[in-house]
């Protein structure tokens, strides 16, 4: 989930190692109210925006997703070519998303959260969890409609 945020591989340690430490020092802080991964992503998720902002205000901020590319080699060159301009498109897509989109669509689609693990993680409902994740969906195809016609093809 770390390498999600932060895009490369020194970055995602450093964001590990913070998130365990903080968990240690406040493992006296959880109270069982929900599971002890639920609490732990919260860290996790909370430790790379914070890097993120610190990035962004110091306009240092690199391509968060630009590392995580997964390539059939049994495709054609045609194919692959098209797969990896899909995939950029739609990495530019979600970084142009707000955070709480941002968050929720990463955390559901790409790290496999369930409804309510979403709803811990992200302190919100579980009724509001499906509303929220339809609008990020839903504003994620509009950026994609707008931005390329790679998904008309």
């Amino acid at each position: 989930m770390a390498y999600r945020y932060m895009g490369n591989d020194a970055d995602t340690r450093d964001a590990m190692q913070e998130a365990f430490i903080k968990m240690y020092r406040y493992l006296g802080t959880f109270q069982g109210g929900s599971s002890f991964e639920t609490w732990f992503f919260r860290i996790l998720i909370n430790t790379c925006l914070d890097e993120l902002r610190k990035r962004k205000h110091a306009s240092e901020q690199e391509d968060i997703d630009e590392h995580y590319e997964i390539a059939d080699e049994r495709e054609g060159t045609e194919e692959l070519l098209l797969k990896k301009e899909r995939q950029k498109a739609v990495r530019d897509a979600i970084k142009q998303l707000s955070e709480d989109a941002k968050n929720i669509i990463i955390l559901r689609e790409l790290q496999g959260l369930s409804y309510e693990e979403l709803a811990d993680v992200l302190d919100i409902e579980p009724g509001t969890v499906k509303s929220r994740l339809n609008r990020a969906k839903q504003k994620l195809k509009s950026i994609l409609m707008e931005q390329s016609t790679l998904f008309c093809v």
